[in-house]
């Protein structure tokens, strides 16, 4: 069984002139809390960036729109094409994806035939913007018709922010992945930071335009969760709804700094990933800085 040490990661990434997560409920516009302006991104959103780069790298990923016969493939019927296909019974069915499929063995997986519930080690949490965010709505015309005999072509209709900068957390728990015997690796951890931050800036569309920041790693001696970790502060001077660039913000890391200096003895290692076009102060010699 591996010792991978239990960790907190802070992203901090923005969304430029896209939705970065529409509600379907709710005409598809950006998810929002009605009460502060702040738009919403859930977890599922942020998962997906990593497991559509895995897909792309060739890994094994369990959660994927797959189509049968022109439907979506359910969860179940993944699961029983993936136990016929490699001849797994059902009481090894969850050994087999935890040690065979990346999303699984981190962010775990519920099944309902054969019965399963695996809690994924490493968990992510719904993100909002720092700031209010404006939310746009645009109409357009399309290049061809609906139909042959019309003279103008489709209408298309989206919303859209201007621009909205978010933060993410994430924690990574050691005794969550021995108590259910998952095997996590250190170079698990590594390749899923670089895939998520590879999938956030590769994951482009009509809707989606956005790129990762910056990314905070802090690595525990022990078994140590904060619970939190926002301890870096994006400072800005104009008014939420006019900002429009990553250049408009200045990243304080004081208080991580204060929270390293009172946690030094289950604190291991802080690394602290930065976009080049951050601007950033009050950052510590201890951490260990790279580029993203």
């Amino acid at each position: 069984m591996s010792n991978t040490k239990s960790r907190e990661f802070l992203l901090i990434w923005d969304s430029i002139m896209s939705n970065p997560n529409g509600d379907m409920l709710n005409e598809n516009r950006p998810r929002q809390d009605e009460v502060t302006g702040q738009l919403e991104v859930s977890d599922v959103r942020v998962k997906r960036f990593a497991r559509e780069e895995w897909i792309n790298k060739g890994a094994k990923v369990l959660v994927q729109t797959i189509e049968e016969k022109g439907k979506i493939q359910t969860c179940q019927k993944r699961v029983e094409t993936i136990q016929k296909s490699a001849n797994i019974k059902d009481d090894d069915i969850e050994k087999y994806l935890t040690d065979n499929y990346i999303d699984v063995k981190l962010f775990g997986a519920v099944v309902t035939e054969p019965k399963f519930n695996i809690t994924g080690p490493l968990q992510v949490m719904w993100s909002k913007s720092i700031h209010e965010a404006e939310i746009k709505f645009a109409q357009g015309t399309a290049s061809f018709s609906s139909r042959e005999n019309k003279s103008q072509g489709t209408t298309w209709e989206k919303y859209y922010t201007p621009y909205a900068l978010f933060k993410t957390y994430m924690v990574y728990n050691d005794k969550c992945a021995k108590r259910q015997d998952i095997n996590v690796t250190e170079e698990d951890i590594e390749s899923f930071k670089d895939i998520l931050v590879a999938g956030i800036r590769n994951y482009k569309s009509t809707s989606k335009n956005q790129m990762p920041r910056v990314l905070v790693e802090v690595v525990y001696n022990r078994n140590y969760i904060d619970g939190e970790l926002d301890y870096v502060k994006a400072k800005y001077n104009n008014d939420d709804l006019a900002i429009r660039s990553i250049d408009e913000f200045t990243f304080d890391f004081t208080e991580l700094v204060n929270f390293v200096e009172l946690h030094n003895d289950v604190v291991k290692k802080v690394i602290v990933y930065l976009h080049p076009k951050v601007n950033v102060e009050n950052l510590s010699e201890k951490f260990n800085v790279k580029y993203i």
